[in-house]
Formats: C-alpha cells, structure tokens, sequence
C-alpha cells in the first residue's frame, strides 16, 4: 500500500484535544454496531473538514484502525489544507468509483499509525451517478470490515445533494454547527433532510460557541482556537 505523508495537522492546547477526545468517547455509545459515520454541516466555514481530520487522527491514536474517505468530489480542499503529500501517480475515490482502479490502489497508509485515506484525486463536476452507483456501497461494506472506523467527509448539505446520496449508505451522521453562524432554520432544515433521506443522526458538534459567559471556560479554549477553513 502506498503511502501519502499529512503535513498539516496542528498541535491543539490541551482543551481543544480534550473537547474533541469527548466526541471520540461518544461515539462509542453508540453502538459496535456503528462504524461507517459521515460527518458534515449546514454550510461552508462551519469547520466540518476539521473535526473530521482531528478526530481521525484521534481514532487512530488509541490503536483503532480508522480510514477517512474523501466525500466532496466536486470541491475538495483536503489535499491543500492539510498538506497531503506522495510520490508518483495518484489514484483516489474516483478512480476507484469510476472502476478504473481497485479499492486498495485508491487508498493509502499514512504518517499516522493506524490512519488510512481516501482522497479525491480529480474533482467531478457532478459526481451523482459515482455515489449513487453499486461501487460506493461495496466500497463502504469492505471498509467497514477492514477496519474499526469509517469516517466520510461529505460536503454541506446546503450546497449540493451530495450528502444525502452519502448518509444512507453510512451507519449514521454527526452534523457539524458553528454557534452564531448557522441559521437556525439552516439547523432544522438539514436535520429535517437527514431524517427524510432515512440517515441516523448521532449528534451534532456546535463549534465555535460563544463561551464568553459564566461557567462555559471549558470550552472557551475548544471553540476560539485558530481559524479552520471548510
């Protein structure tokens, strides 16, 4: 298996990580059952593409097997903003969705123990028929047996569909808010989606919050740290 090196993934303060260790704790309540998770937001600059590379890694450094699977075919940054680096021909989820490459030929270990991706290698303008197609599910059904966890990085559900052909194939979404950003009615109407696009929504993660008011120090340090792009 080739190898891709993750150049840019920031040191958290220690509230940060302990924020984040919370929401990798919580996923274990919900059951062994749940292994393959798409994570994604309302709207861009939620910081949805960050939580999803940290707690990767997290996974990962507990000893779990854990594979992120790039999802935003049509508009993905990872490769920029996380410095993803290799040597020679790439080959991605595309490639693998199109038939043009095994599964094992789009996917790679990492400088990470125990962290595996799936990157998009080439960006589709209209990736339906890619996601929808019998490739994408046999794809999350291999993953899910090869190892502990499946994380998805699925684009906003406000922007493109592409979250809803996504989550039914998962077994279950955590949605990312950004506290004072997020319309409200952007929340309820991307959980009204999920429920009728039948996803299970394990949680949501509120980024970002406004914790300038008394008892809310935890978390002061978690959601006014750095500035993350989608």
């Amino acid at each position: 298996m080739k190898e891709i090196e993750v150049r840019n993934i920031p040191e958290l303060p220690y509230y940060v990580t302990e924020a984040l260790n919370q929401l990798r704790i919580s996923l274990g309540f919900a059951g062994e059952n749940v292994k393959s998770i798409m994570i994604t937001s309302s709207i861009p600059d939620e910081g949805k593409s960050f939580v999803t590379m940290q707690l990767w890694k997290m996974i990962a450094e507990v000893g779990n097997n854990v594979v992120l699977i790039d999802g935003d075919l049509r508009n993905s940054a990872m490769r920029e903003d996380f410095g993803l680096k290799m040597e020679g021909e790439l080959n991605g989820i595309v490639h693998a969705l199109a038939g043009k490459c095994r599964f094992d030929d789009a996917m790679y270990s990492t400088n990470i123990q125990n962290a595996y991706l799936m990157p998009v290698e080439i960006h589709v303008g209209n990736p339906v028929n890619l996601l929808e197609g019998r490739l994408f599910r046999e794809l999350l059904d291999v993953c899910r047996k090869e190892f502990d966890y499946v994380l998805v990085d699925s684009p906003p559900l406000g922007a493109v569909a592409d979250a809803l052909n996504i989550g039914p194939k998962t077994d279950g979404c955590l949605l990312v808010v950004r506290s004072a950003f997020t319309p409200r009615k952007q929340v309820e109407n991307s959980i009204n989606l999920l429920q009728r696009s039948g996803v299970p929504i394990i949680g949501t993660v509120l980024n970002r919050a406004d914790t300038s008011k008394k008892g809310a120090y935890y978390y002061n340090k978690y959601y006014h740290y750095g500035d993350y792009k989608e």
